[in-house]
C-alpha cells in the first residue's frame, strides 16, 4: 500500500517514450540492433532513430518491431498510460497501526489506501474484544462507513445507537460522535472506510 503517481510521460515527447520502450524490449530480447533489423525487415538507421526518439515509426514498423521483439505492441505505449494508485492486500494481511481508542481493545489493520483529487481515502479491519472496557468516541473529519464481518455490538453515532450484525452497515459523517456502546459478542470485527479532505 504506497502512494504512487506517474505522470512523467506526460511530460515527455511521445516519439522519446516509444523510442525507450522499443530500446528496453530490444536489450531485454537480448538482441542487437543489426539483430532486430534482420528479424523486422526495418533498417538499423531507423531502429537507432526511433530508439533515440528522433523519428515517428509508423504502426507498421513499430508492428514489425514488436513482432521481432516478441512482446506485444502495446508494450510500446505503456508508459504514455496514466498509472493510478491502487492497493491490493491478501487475505489475512495489512498494516497493524496505532490509533486512539485502543482503551476499548482496538486492533486496527489497514488494507487500504489511497490519495487522489485531494481526497484520502483509508481502509481498516477492526477487531474488538471485551477484554478492555471503556467507550472510545471519536469524532474527525470526513465521512465513514462501517460494515461488520463478525459478532454484534451497539454503536452510538450522535443522539442514536444501532445494533449491528454481521452484514450490516453504517455510513456517518465523522464529525459527529461516534463510537461502540457495548459489544454484543465477544468478539467484533467491522470493516471502516475514511474518506476524507486531504490538507
Amino acid at each position: 500500500m504506497r502512494e504512487s503517481s506517474n505522470r512523467k510521460s506526460a511530460a515527455r515527447p511521445l516519439d522519446t517514450v516509444i523510442g525507450e520502450a522499443v530500446r528496453t524490449g530490444r536489450k531485454g530480447a537480448g538482441k542487437t540492433l543489426t539483430e532486430l533489423s534482420e528479424a523486422s525487415g526495418v533498417s538499423t538507421a531507423m531502429i537507432s532513430k526511433i530508439e533515440r526518439g528522433q523519428v515517428s515509426g509508423s504502426i507498421a514498423t513499430l508492428q514489425a518491431l514488436a513482432e521481432a521483439i516478441g512482446v506485444p505492441i502495446i508494450n510500446f505505449f505503456a508508459e504514455t498510460v496514466e498509472h493510478r494508485e491502487i492497493s491490493f492486500v491478501r487475505s489475512g494481511e495489512g498494516i497493524a497501526v496505532e490509533r486512539w481508542g485502543s482503551t476499548y481493545g482496538h486492533a486496527y489493520k489497514m488494507i487500504g489506501r489511497a490519495v487522489s483529487d485531494g481526497i484520502e481515502f483509508e481502509t481498516f479491519l477492526i477487531t474488538l474484544n471485551t477484554s478492555a472496557g471503556g467507550e472510545p468516541v471519536f469524532q474527525h473529519t470526513g465521512v465513514e462507513f462501517i460494515r461488520v464481518e463478525k459478532g454484534s455490538m451497539t454503536y452510538r453515532c450522535g443522539d442514536r445507537t444501532f445494533l449491528l450484525a454481521p452484514g450490516d452497515s453504517l455510513t456517518l459523517e465523522s464529525e459527529v460522535p461516534h463510537g461502540p456502546v457495548a459489544l454484543k459478542s465477544p468478539e467484533v470485527v467491522f470493516l471502516t472506510v475514511i474518506a476524507k479532505t486531504k490538507k
